[in-house]
């Protein structure tokens, strides 16, 4: 009889012990049994890890760690439970993701199915307090290549791919620099190197459920120079990568500079306008805009953090509007 492949689900965990309690109780509750919970706790200061180590004395299945090396962050936590991964497939949650009882059963099934790929994507579904008060689902078609259109706009998400085990160690596994967008990085960088992947549209397949707010974020998500610095930085590596395997287009250089306005346009909202300034100015600098988008674009990052329109959506509207005309396409689509 052959053997069932084992999933490894990996979760990091910081302070958030209502929200994992959820997401343990979810993976606990799996109609496929192969399965082993690695987590790896943060420097938590609630009772999250006591937690933790509670469920793994009552189920041999469930592992916990405490991260023991720098740098601090998920990434770093993600990468040590694959280190200790022993499972043929790999999850990565985030530690308030819920999944559905038939996720593992349904994405090993098809991946058996599909052994030729390296991941597999699957849709998620939004939800807010408790699965089913949100019917809105993450799933984006592409609509130009996977590269360029994974440079403009995430197009799945951290719990969306099941990945072979080999995949994610062949890529480096999680860069540990970043603060933030680890996910993307993650993603963009499997794409560059060429692994091969399915994405599976069909709304009957959601097995996974984002939490978010009434607004679409993460309930983790907020505006910091620490995270704006982690953003820069995943961008510049990604700027560079592109270079280095020669598949920066014009087009994808307009995609990374959009990234780069955003982020300035950030660091103004938050008074980091020296930021702000140099970060527009590297776009110039490195060719990925010319000299009068250069200008049209810090009119905008200006504009747009005038008080009178930061509180007028109409006015904002208007403004954007005339720089979108102004601007090289896709440079304002973010």
């Amino acid at each position: 009889m052959k053997q069932l492949p084992k999933v490894s689900i990996i979760i990091p965990s910081f302070n958030r012990r209502k929200l994992i309690e959820e997401t343990v109780q979810s993976v606990i509750a799996q109609s496929y049994k192969h399965w082993e919970l690695l987590i790896v706790d943060d420097g938590s200061t609630d009772d999250s890890f006591a937690y933790l180590q509670y469920q793994a004395s009552i189920n041999p299945r469930i592992k916990v760690w405490q991260r023991e090396r720098l740098p601090k962050g998920a990434s770093t936590c993600r990468n040590i439970a694959l280190e200790n991964a022993t499972g043929t497939y790999i999850l990565f949650l985030d530690s308030d993701d819920l999944l559905a009882p038939h996720c593992l059963e349904q994405r090993t099934k098809i991946f058996e199915q599909n052994s030729h790929y390296d991941f597999l994507v699957f849709p998620i579904q939004y939800f807010e307090n408790k699965i089913g008060d949100r019917q809105d689902i993450f799933f984006r078609r592409f609509h130009e290549d996977y590269l360029t259109s994974f440079l403009l706009k995430s197009y799945w998400i951290t719990m969306s791919p099941i990945w072979k085990k080999e995949a994610v160690l062949k890529i480096g596994g999680f860069d540990e620099e970043l603060a933030c967008m680890q996910d993307r990085d993650l993603h963009i960088r499997a794409i560059i190197k060429g692994e091969k992947f399915k994405i599976f549209y069909d709304k009957s397949l959601v097995d996974g459920y984002l939490r978010v707010s009434n607004s679409h974020e993460r309930i983790s998500n907020n505006i910091s120079s620490v995270k704006l610095d982690s953003k820069v930085l995943a961008n510049q590596k990604l700027y560079k990568l592109l270079q280095k395997k020669q598949m920066l287009s014009p087009l994808r250089q307009r995609m990374v500079a959009a990234h780069y306005l955003n982020i300035s346009w950030n660091y103004h909202s938050i008074g980091c306008i020296e930021k702000a300034n140099d970060l527009w100015k590297e776009a110039l600098q490195k060719g990925m805009i010319s000299q009068s988008s250069y200008l049209i674009g810090k009119s905008f990052i200006w504009l747009r953090n005038m008080p009178l329109i930061r509180h007028s959506r109409i006015v904002a509207g208007i403004i954007k509007k005339i720089h979108q005309l102004l601007l090289p396409k896709f440079l304002l689509r973010l």
